[in-house]
């Protein structure tokens, strides 16, 4: 994804020394789905369970600014792909949170380990290569999309 100079502090801050943008992406996606997975487990605080959602609403909120950026140099069709799913996620965390519900985790969980597979085969294949599946799912048909043309 690339980043506004606004997100580029905040955000490289966590990034490892010589790690790409994409890959400090997909690391912070799959550490997401990670403790969301943690969270859906019975043995789980109401307290672990709520950070952990939020913690991942944290990363979609940065996907989401860093689309709308007007500098953004993502394809169209991937920004309005994206900014969707990044609202499906505020919509799903609202809702899990509300009615403490570790089934809805799974979607979320699924979103975050297909887009870092698919960062992950895009850095190993390099830029030109389009590998299938590589792209996120899109949310579930009963989510109404935000944006509708780029």
């Amino acid at each position: 994804m690339s980043y506004s100079k606004s997100q580029h502090g905040a955000y490289t801050s966590h990034q490892r020394e010589g790690e790409t943008v994409r890959e400090t992406d997909a690391r912070a996606l799959l550490s997401c789905a990670s403790r969301l997975d943690a969270a859906r487990k019975p043995e789980c605080s109401k307290e672990d369970f709520i950070e952990a959602v939020k913690h991942n609403q944290q990363l979609w909120t940065v996907f989401q600014v860093c689309v709308t950026e007007p500098d953004s140099q993502l394809p169209p069709d991937i920004k309005v792909m994206l900014f969707n799913i990044s609202r499906y996620v505020d919509k799903t965390s609202f809702q899990a949170i509300a009615e403490h519900d570790p089934e809805l985790l799974i979607s979320m969980i699924n979103i975050n380990r297909q887009l870092a597979a698919g960062l992950s085969a895009r850095q190993e294949g390099g830029p030109d290569q389009t590998p299938g599946g590589t792209t996120p799912s899109a949310p579930p048909e009963n989510h109404t999309p935000i944006i509708t043309s780029a």
